[in-house]
């Protein structure tokens, strides 16, 4: 049951956002800033962090390929199936559908499963995925939604992808990871303090943003959103399964974390282009549950 603890820890964690926002101890404008410090300070700290000592090898675009596939189509689908709908619900669904929660669910369960190397599968993959939910997801939902009020020039949708500053830190780490470019060890020292804080204020920040009073409508919509997203999950899963070039166990790792949660940013995002945070809260926190089930029922039928 060691695989369970630190998943749990971070499920205690949201709890305890949420009883913090009940009893009023923080509040709307306190997750802004804990969002704000997230996105700009222990995020991208969190990014430089799983660069060190990373080999990535021969493998490394062709898994963040998946990563990035995997991550980004389900939004596009999502666009084109929601045509005709309210702007507030399309962009909840857009942000809430797509890209997973490698560093704080999937790691642990994976390093018990599948050893050090599976670790480093999880961490390429994440290195796609990372590059729609650090700024991607937002940069495409905000674009196609119009929610600036207007038609954007392409100028204008490269500055939404710049603009984001974990996305411009996987960019770089990225570069120098495919450069075989040693960083000072100093550097990953430095950003050591900001970065293993970071899986603590995300699950805070979802804990703040969990709201529970929408009744049966945000179960429905809820439970409709995470049916297609773990039908799509059951897709990828199959294809990587049964289609991949990897060794087995390359292939099982990619397998299960199709089935990781929600990221922990769907929900800011969601905010930031008018959508419902609340339910986006909601959404996440529910992800979090069933995730760790079929990860881990996943785990045990492929782990060899």
């Amino acid at each position: 049951m060691s695989y369970m603890m630190k998943p749990m820890s971070y499920v205690a964690v949201i709890v305890m956002g949420y009883l913090l926002k009940r009893i009023g101890f923080l509040r709307d404008r306190e997750r802004q800033t804990l969002s704000r410090i997230m996105l700009n300070i222990t995020l991208p700290c969190a990014i430089m962090q799983a660069f060190d000592g990373l080999d990535a090898g021969a493998g490394l675009f062709l898994i963040a390929g998946l990563g990035l596939l995997c991550a980004g189509l389900p939004i596009l689908l999502v666009y084109a199936m929601t045509r005709g709908k309210e702007t507030r619900l399309r962009v909840y669904r857009m942000l809430n559908i797509g890209g997973y929660n490698i560093g704080c669910f999937s790691v642990p369960l994976i390093s018990v499963f599948f050893g050090s190397a599976g670790v480093v599968t999880a961490c390429l993959f994440d290195i796609g995925n990372a590059v729609v939910m650090t700024g991607g997801a937002y940069a495409m939902t905000s674009t196609l939604l119009g929610t600036g009020g207007r038609r954007e020039s392409a100028k204008e949708i490269l500055l939404k992808f710049l603009r984001s500053v974990p996305f411009d830190v996987y960019m770089a780490m990225l570069a120098v990871s495919a450069l075989g470019i040693t960083l000072p060890k100093a550097v990953f020292t430095m950003t050591q303090p900001a970065g293993q804080a970071n899986a603590f204020l995300a699950m805070l920040i979802i804990g703040l943003a969990f709201e529970p009073s929408g009744g049966r409508a945000m179960l429905g919509e809820a439970a409709r959103l995470l049916g297609l997203r773990y039908a799509l999950a059951a897709l990828f899963a199959a294809g990587i399964w049964f289609l991949a070039p990897f060794a087995q166990p390359v292939r099982a790792v990619l397998a299960v974390v199709c089935f990781a949660p929600l990221s922990s940013l769907s929900p800011i995002y969601t905010e930031r282009c008018g959508g419902d945070v609340a339910l986006a809260g909601f959404t996440n926190s529910l992800s979090i549950a069933v995730s760790l089930a079929a990860m881990l029922t996943l785990s045990t039928m492929l782990a060899v």
